[in-house]
Formats: C-alpha cells, sequence, structure tokens
C-alpha cells in the first residue's frame, strides 16, 4: 500500500476580512474566567477590535471567533 502526504489546497483558518458572523471573544490570562462580546461584525472588524482591545486591556487576550448558534 502506498501512503503520501496531505497538502491542503486552502488555508481553513486563513479568512477574508469581509466574512460575516464573527465575534469578540476573550479570556484573562491569570485567571479561569472567559466570555464573549454579542455585537456581530466582519472578520476584519472583529481582527482590529481585538487587537485594539489587547492594548488597553492587556491582562486579557482578545480573538475574533465565529458565531455557531
Amino acid at each position: 500500500m502506498a501512503t503520501g502526504t496531505y497538502k491542503p489546497k486552502a488555508d481553513p483558518l486563513n479568512r477574508p476580512d469581509d466574512a460575516t458572523g464573527f465575534r469578540i471573544g476573550w479570556k484573562y490570562k491569570t485567571k479561569f474566567e472567559r466570555g464573549h462580546f454579542d455585537e456581530e461584525m466582519t472578520y476584519g472588524e472583529a481582527k482590529k477590535k481585538a487587537e485594539e482591545l489587547s492594548t488597553k486591556e492587556p491582562e486579557k487576550t482578545f480573538w475574533p471567533e465565529i458565531i455557531h448558534e
């Protein structure tokens, strides 16, 4: 049986900035507490807002996450 390597043709984690249905998730770096904001936005908006929040609140980590309802 021949074995081979699988190479995906696209990066599944690379999202276009105009992709819709995202919100910002957050968690404390030292506490066991996490949450998310309820505002729905595009991936580009969520990524930019997460970077802004990271500089304002260094004790938390922020990231854009997809909304699954």
